[in-house]
């Protein structure tokens, strides 16, 4: 075969030595890096280009066709130019639409957005492309002489494929985004999906497209390739070595995240097969001992996924509220002489099952809600955000209470703490009643399996004194009686000492395997896809009306970064600037104020913005959006 012709591909490319040193982007004869944001790839063959991926350099005037391996934004945006000057556009048959129909995606994403359980990434094209041809696993391109094989190989996204190509005596794959470098992945929160065979929704699918992408790595280590040549990061001269790298440190990441994860409370025999999926028929989890569970004490009531203080006095205090079968719940026990008030709503997290509710409990039992700071401006502002589980209902006046506030009601004393578990908007409420029982209602942040951590999109944050780790460090300070309560858990429970260091030290492994993993030079960047947004990420305007939207940079990194951003509107939409450049301190979020005028001449529609963001050796095209939706 002509991959195996390593001497004869050395003697091809020893010939090829002079003009190489010239021209340090061409692999091969045929065969020339065309260096930028992403590794565009130029074919060039008697007279005439090829292209996979795109030109980034914007040194290719025309060519024949352009290879798109998947759908992303973010790589796409490469090849628009050479489409719109005739190329014909070659992409995934199961990812076709992502190009030719994304004004219509977008336009129902104004309201999809909200009740999201789907979480998939929105990094998808903003403008529709005209394709020539759709391709599929088996397929064949012919081209100049040459015959190019395509592979599925889904896994970063739903439906991509790789290209693969005999040339100059070596067999070359394009692959996408399925690896980065030597054994690494730009991210995991892409891989978020779900498995339906499994019962498992796409918000509780942490990663659960590892299992296709390792299969896809497999079906390409198989094809034997020479060169694997990415849309992203080094040209990989060792794939053997490489695509086994990478397999077993994602499947080091996943059996960590299943030891200690909530869901398998919820779903054990679905979480048995997820293991199978990615580790083997024999995963060798090393599955927490789950936490011990009792009996709620009488004065709680669980309505739904709700909970009840009730007082001695026929008050009650509740916590959350997200549909319409716990007000009649609750109305039932007024009727019934149980209940005579509502004397304070405290929200744990923004979530929609959580708050849909929320003004519709206030109109039959007008009470104060209360909010601790990481919740109040999501509570107030829903709309602004880009995150799962979205409400459409506004809490407009919530009582913003500080973290570690301490109030007395009734024969309880009742403590409000920011707790970022589950979500990184998210709260936690210490109930002490004068009987003695403590109880700390977590919202969704554990269940007696673990932590809840299982959509990606949520922002779980892993830096010592955030996220799950702080939420930790504070059930460490609870008396050993205090028990927890996650609302969608009818029992209460508690984890004992050994439990906590064993779920603080899995949380600890993860950050080292996610490094190793990851080619950020910090884990984070690679499981908090918000770590750079347009705020708000949703807005109304008017023909002829200036907005202000900000970019928020968090800065995940332990050294300062300056960041450079490019904003990109519309035709006809104007930025000011269009251009900005923000340092922003290690462990920090810093943001910018942008202005954006909408021309007088739009009519009704959808218009997204996205953004570039350039930091270290990062070049990020197109990278986060925002919505704005002209209105007469």
């Amino acid at each position: 075969m002509m991959h195996r012709l390593v001497p004869i591909l050395l003697a091809v490319l020893a010939t090829y030595s002079s003009a190489a040193a010239q021209d340090d982007t061409r692999l091969s004869p045929s065969v020339r890096l065309l260096p930028g944001a992403i590794n565009g790839v130029a074919i060039e063959r008697n007279e005439r280009t090829l292209v996979v991926y795109g030109d980034p350099s914007g040194t290719i005037r025309q060519a024949d066709m352009v290879l798109f391996t998947h759908a992303r934004r973010d790589v796409a945006w490469a090849g628009r130019d050479l489409v719109e000057r005739e190329a014909g556009a070659v992409v995934p048959t199961a990812e076709a639409e992502a190009f030719t129909k994304a004004t219509e995606f977008w336009n129902r994403f104004v309201t999809a957005r909200f009740h999201d359980y789907r979480q998939q990434t929105t990094k998808v094209p903003v403008m529709p492309m005209e394709v020539a041809r759709t391709v599929r696993g088996g397929d064949t391109i012919q081209w100049q002489g040459l015959t190019l094989k395509v592979l599925d190989t889904p896994g970063y996204t739903r439906g991509a494929v790789s290209y693969l190509l005999e040339t100059d005596g070596a067999k070359y794959a394009f692959v996408g985004d399925l690896i980065y470098g030597d054994g690494q992945l730009l991210d995991l929160y892409s891989l978020q999906d779900e498995v339906p065979e499994l019962r498992i929704g796409g918000y509780h699918g942490y990663a659960t497209r590892m299992a296709p992408l390792i299969a896809s790595l497999r079906a390409i280590a198989a094809e034997e390739p020479d060169i694997l040549v990415p849309a992203r990061g080094p040209v990989i001269r060792d794939p053997q070595a490489a695509i086994a790298r990478l397999i077993g440190r994602l499947q080091a990441v996943y059996r960590n995240y299943l030891s200690i994860s909530a869901g398998r409370y919820y779903f054990r025999d679905s979480y048995d097969g997820l293991a199978q999926r990615v580790l083997g028929t024999s995963p060798n989890v090393p599955w927490m001992t789950p936490g011990t569970t009792e009996d709620p004490p009488d004065w709680v009531l669980c309505i739904g996924n709700s909970r009840l203080l009730l007082s001695e006095s026929g008050a009650g205090w509740l916590i959350d509220c997200g549909s319409q079968g716990i007000i009649d719940e609750i109305e039932k026990l007024r009727d019934a002489g149980r209940l005579t008030s509502i004397e304070g709503l405290f929200i744990t997290h923004y979530h929609d099952d959580h708050t849909h509710k929320v003004n519709a409990l206030l109109e039959v039992f007008p009470s104060p809600v209360f909010v601790t700071p990481l919740v109040a401006d999501i509570a107030r502002h829903p709309g602004a955000y880009r995150l799962p589980c979205l409400t459409t209902e506004v809490i407009a006046e919530p009582t913003v209470v500080p973290n570690g506030h301490r109030s007395r009601w009734r024969e309880f004393q009742l403590t409000f703490c920011d707790y970022p578990g589950q979500t990184l908007y998210h709260s936690a409420l210490l109930a002490e009643h004068d009987d003695g029982r403590k109880l700390l209602f977590v919202g969704d942040s554990f269940t007696p399996s673990g932590i809840d951590d299982y959509c990606l999109l949520n922002r779980n944050l892993m830096h010592e004194g955030e996220g799950y780790l702080r939420c930790l460090d504070l059930l460490l300070t609870l008396p050993p009686e205090c028990m927890l309560v996650n609302q969608h858990v009818e029992p209460v429970f508690r984890f004992d000492a050994s439990q906590l260091q064993f779920m603080r030290r899995t949380l600890t492994e993860r950050e080292v395997l996610l490094a190793e993993l990851f080619p950020w030079d910090e884990a984070n960047y690679g499981i908090d896809e918000q770590w750079v947004r347009i705020h708000p990420y949703g807005q109304t305007a008017r023909p002829g009306q200036t907005v202000e939207v900000q970019l928020r940079v968090r800065n995940h990194s332990d050294r300062p970064h300056e960041f450079a951003v490019t904003l990109h509107a519309p035709d006809g939409f104007q930025t000011d600037p269009a251009e900005a450049r923000l340092t922003v301190d290690p462990r920090r979020e810093k943001s910018i104020t942008l202005r954006i005028a909408v021309p007088a001449t739009a009519g009704p529609s959808a218009c997204v913005i996205t953004a570039d963001v350039a930091f270290d050796r990062w070049d990020l095209r197109h990278w986060c959006e925002a919505l704005i939706q002209v209105q007469p």
